[in-house]
C-alpha cells in the first residue's frame, strides 16, 4: 500500500494494522503549544502600547475570551478525534474474529496461492453457456472455465494454471462471470470469492479484511463459513 502502516501490538497472536494518518480533525493542530507564545506577544502588545492611547479594556477582554473559546473548541475537537480513533480500534478488534474463518464476499479480484482459488458466482437464471474468465494485470484472458447451467448460488475451483495447464505466478487476478441463454442474450450474474481471512486493517476509516493480497471492505461479506479443522485446507 502507498501509506505506511502501523499496528498496536498482536492481540492472541494475530497482528493487525491501522493507518498512521487518522485524518484527525484538527489536523494534529492545538493551541495549548502556543498559549505561552500567545501571552508574550499580547505582554509585548502591553508593553509597548501608547500611553496617551493605551489598549481599550473591553477589547483586551474581549482578546482573551476569543482565545479561550478558541482553545476550547481546539480542545473538544481534540476529544472527537479520540472517540473516533478508540471507535476505529473497538471495530478492529470485533473484526479480528473473522481472521481464520471463510468467507464469501463481492469482488473482481482474485488471490491465487499455492492451493489454487476459489470463486463464488450467482445466475439470476438458467443459461446455456457460463463462462468464467480468468484474467491477469495486462488484461489478457488466462484461462475460461465453463461453469453452472442453471439459476442460483455456485462455487468453482480455479487450479492455477492456464489454458494449457501450465502453473501460473501467484498473486492478483482478475475474472469475469459471463452467462447467456440459448438466444445468446446476456443473463445477470453476481460474483464473489471465498477465501480464508489473513488480516484486518484499517484503510480510509474503513475496517477491510485480507483475503492473501485481496483487500476486502467488510461491508462486501456476504456470508461467514465454519472455520476449516486443523490441519485441513479450506476448499
Amino acid at each position: 500500500m502507498d501509506t505506511a502502516l502501523q499496528g498496536p501490538a498482536p492481540v492472541n497472536g494475530v497482528t493487525y494494522k491501522t493507518n498512521s494518518d487518522s485524518g484527525s480533525l484538527t489536523g494534529g493542530t492545538s493551541l495549548n503549544s502556543t498559549f505561552d507564545m500567545f501571552l508574550k506577544l499580547l505582554t509585548t502588545q502591553l508593553k509597548n502600547q501608547d500611553p496617551l492611547n493605551p489598549t481599550d479594556n473591553n477589547e483586551f477582554v474581549n482578546q482573551l475570551t476569543q482565545f479561550s473559546q478558541t482553545e476550547a473548541a481546539l480542545n473538544t475537537n481534540t476529544k472527537l478525534d479520540s472517540l473516533i480513533a478508540l471507535q476505529g480500534n473497538s471495530q478492529l478488534s470485533s473484526a479480528l474474529g473473522y481472521v481464520g474463518n471463510v468467507i464469501k464476499a463481492d469482488s473482481i479480484v482474485l488471490n491465487l496461492d499455492e492451493s489454487g482459488a476459489d470463486i463464488a458466482y450467482a445466475l439470476t437464471g438458467n443459461s446455456a453457456k457460463t463462462e468464467i474468465k480468468i484474467i491477469d494485470a495486462t488484461g489478457k484472458t488466462v484461462r475460461v472455465l465453463n461453469g453452472s447451467l442453471t439459476a442460483g448460488q455456485h462455487e468453482i475451483h480455479w487450479d492455477g494454471n492456464d489454458e494449457s495447464g501450465n502453473p501460473l505466478e501467484k498473486g492478483l487476478y482478475g475474472f469475469a462471470v459471463v452467462a447467456t441463454d440459448s438466444d445468446d442474450k446476456v443473463i445477470q450474474t453476481a460474483q464473489g470469492i471465498k477465501g480464508t481471512v489473513t488480516g484486518v486493517q484499517m484503510s480510509n476509516g474503513t475496517v477491510v479484511l485480507n483475503l492473501g493480497e485481496v483487500e476486502i471492505p467488510l461491508e462486501n461479506v456476504q456470508a461467514v463459513l465454519q472455520k476449516p479443522a486443523a490441519g485441513s485446507g479450506s476448499s
